[in-house]
């Protein structure tokens, strides 16, 4: 199946694709529509902002975007763009929460683009996310990008930066030559528009070198400099200037379309030369170097926690360099440490592995859990942590949880006690091993974390 192909079997089956593209096609027949966007404030989440600023603009809206650096969009986020109502509020890479319908009284119409699991049923909504039912492994990015095409309102630098946002959420390895079912059709036709960018070549590895620390790709190369771009406001004391990383990104992106054509790209500098902003991402990604060697010492000789089904539990509890230490979301730390799934899998013999980072912040705890082999899901660890949480301190704000399967994130508000999260994520994975102890017995349902 090719990728036009994928999008009629999407708008025939999936009603959500099909309610998003109608309702584009309704805006288009207004006269400068409002459009606000949020999106994520990570690569793929830039992506989305990038892709549907292009999709807006071509139909003649007024499009505004926003990125704030945090998962669940809140009401007082909006206020911020918008006096009055707007005709549609489009809500990207930031997950499908049942709060989202409160947004009714501010948009026209609501669309919500995502790829995670779903936490409720945002009525009155428009949603396009393919995980609604079960999980499907993609990208916000990819979902915007067909989105537009399917209203043929894309180009190369729409396919070049919907491939970027697959790769910043590790929907496909081009040196380890793996993809994900879902966006296979979508990365077979960019692997022959641009061959060169999945290239394997001998090199310094980057974030998304896991299993093989010896070679990379220049797709793994441009992609890693953008998620260190999208920090580079943590690096002001060096830069000697205020920006914001996740505008630094966009402006780059903007400025790449005017600039040179992404089939024109050999390597890193060929790509980061393109615009000033390059410039300052570039100049960040060298300390962003030093700060990972300085967490390497940190992840290594994690503590093993257990083994459920032949999947090794591991944890590492350390911090992040001081300039993250606030950041309410995985900076750096969790991507060092998932460069040692792959070891530990390989030194004692398991399935598969996955790595708990327990993160003490100055906002609070961060947990970080990455890997699980495809048997113990990360996404439903995390969500049911928080859920946990929340019951212990239902007064408490800043407690939320969940992401993917194989990547998710909890984060627990500095209001509640450290060792409260501590003690009842340890007796979560308890419970998980102790699931794996019965081998075929009557389990708990309600403990359930398996894909």
């Amino acid at each position: 199946m090719n990728y036009r192909e994928q999008l009629q079997l999407l708008q025939e089956r999936d009603s959500g694709f099909a309610k998003a593209v109608e309702l584009v096609k309704e805006l288009s027949r207004l006269r400068e529509p409002k459009v606000i966007n949020f999106s994520h404030h990570d690569v793929d989440g830039v992506a989305c902002a990038f892709i549907l600023q292009r999709l807006f603009r071509r139909i003649g809206a007024r499009f505004t975007v926003k990125m704030p650096e945090r998962f669940r969009l809140l009401e007082e986020d909006f206020g911020l763009v918008s006096k009055g109502k707007v005709d549609l509020l489009v809500i990207s890479d930031k997950g499908t929460f049942a709060s989202y319908e409160d947004f009714s009284e501010k948009a026209e119409n609501i669309l919500i683009i995502d790829h995670h699991t779903p936490d409720g049923n945002p009525r009155g909504a428009v949603v396009f996310n393919p995980s609604v039912e079960q999980h499907v492994s993609t990208s916000a990015s990819l979902m915007c990008h067909m989105l537009a095409t399917q209203l043929s309102l894309t180009d190369e630098f729409d396919d070049f930066v919907a491939l970027m946002g697959c790769r910043a959420d590790f929907t496909f390895d081009p040196v380890e030559r793996r993809c994900a079912e879902f966006v296979q059709p979508f990365i077979v036709r960019l692997m022959k528009m641009f061959p060169q960018l999945f290239k394997t070549r001998l090199g310094n590895p980057t974030m998304y070198d896991l299993v093989d620390r010896r070679r990379t790709a220049l797709i793994n190369q441009i992609t890693e400099a953008l998620h260190v771009g999208t920090l580079a406001h943590y690096y002001k004391e060096i830069l000697k200037v205020a920006v914001s990383g996740q505008d630094l990104v966009l402006d780059f992106l903007n400025d790449l379309v005017t600039t040179k054509r992404p089939a024109e790209f050999r390597n890193l500098d060929d790509f980061l030369t393109v615009s000033p902003s390059g410039k300052i991402i570039s100049r960040v990604l060298e300390f962003f170097g030093l700060d990972w060697e300085q967490l390497e010492s940190r992840v290594r000789g994690p503590i093993f926690l257990g083994e459920f089904r032949n999947i090794g539990v591991y944890m590492v509890l350390a911090r992040e360099v001081s300039r993250m230490q606030s950041v309410p979301f995985p900076a750096i730390l969790p991507y060092v440490a998932s460069t040692q799934l792959e070891p530990l899998k390989r030194a004692f013999g398991h399935r598969g592995t996955m790595i708990i980072v327990f993160c003490p912040k100055k906002t609070g705890v961060h947990i970080s859990i990455r890997g699980g082999g495809g048997i113990i899901d990360c996404s439903r660890v995390c969500s049911q942590l928080a859920y946990r949480l929340r019951r212990l301190y239902p007064s408490h704000v800043g407690i939320e949880g969940g992401g993917h399967v194989d990547a998710a994130e909890c984060f627990a508000g500095e209001s509640v006690p450290m060792y409260s999260v501590m003690r009842e994520l340890l007796w979560m994975m308890a419970e998980i091993f102790q699931q794996g102890a019965l081998s075929g017995a009557e389990q708990d349902s309600s403990a359930l974390v398996l894909v």
